[in-house]
């Protein structure tokens, strides 16, 4: 039986890569897709921040933050193949990527994204602070793509990192895709993030269900676990 419940939002980034990290480590949960503009009760009384995702364990534990989800998901595999044998220095590598990714970029997306949202923005100046950013990636993915059929940003071997960053990029394409496909600037990255939008699981990743109330019937993601 699964227990577990996780409010999330089919398009949200943060919730895209807990959902990520659910699917690669063979964990199921009760998926509670939630309306941004009227928030269910029972989310907002399991978690102050009332924004997605939020994960209910089944002894009542609350975990609000997509990367303690992620952690969880890793800890409670019983896919040992996922991410083992990190040194420090990854450790270090991942982290400082994850921390760019979540405050640096996501500054810049929002603003280039959703102009209208904020006073005497330019978006071009926030894409040019993107551009930066992902010219960044963009040579970490180019080390390890002269050596692996599918490259990685640290090291030779998929991370959090990956899992992290892969949705932002996502969204940023979304904003032009047309520019972003021709951009010869980011072959790497645009070989990086095919990856992850060709890959078999990216349909169940993205699988659009109506929104939650309390009187419907469970959600449950994924529907199977693939073994092979």
């Amino acid at each position: 039986m699964v227990n577990e419940i996780l409010y999330s939002f089919r398009r949200c980034p943060y919730a895209i890569r807990a959902r990520w990290a659910i699917l690669l480590c063979k964990k199921q949960v009760r998926l509670r897709e939630v309306r941004l503009s009227k928030k269910p009760l029972e989310l907002i009384k399991a978690s102050k921040k009332a924004t997605v995702p939020v994960l209910i364990l089944e002894d009542g534990t609350v975990i609000d933050e997509s990367l303690d989800i992620i952690s969880w998901a890793i800890d409670s595999s019983s896919n040992t193949n996922i991410l083992l044998d990190e040194s420090d220095k990854s450790n270090c590598d991942i982290d400082q990527l994850i921390r760019e990714n979540d405050n640096t970029f996501k500054y810049h997306l929002d603003r280039y994204k959703y102009p209208n949202r904020y006073e005497n923005i330019i978006p071009e100046d926030h894409k040019k602070s993107l551009k930066e950013i992902l010219g960044e990636w963009e040579r970490r993915l180019k080390i390890s793509s002269s050596n692996l059929s599918s490259p990685w940003l640290i090291g030779s071997s998929e991370t959090i990192a990956d899992w992290c960053l892969w949705p932002f990029v996502r969204q940023y394409r979304m904003v032009n895709p047309t520019e972003f496909d021709k951009d010869n600037d980011l072959i790497n990255i645009k070989s990086w993030l095919n990856y992850h939008l060709n890959h078999p699981l990216y349909p169940v990743l993205m699988m659009k269900n109506k929104f939650w109330e309390c009187s419907d019937q469970e959600v449950i993601f994924p529907k199977e676990i693939k073994t092979h």
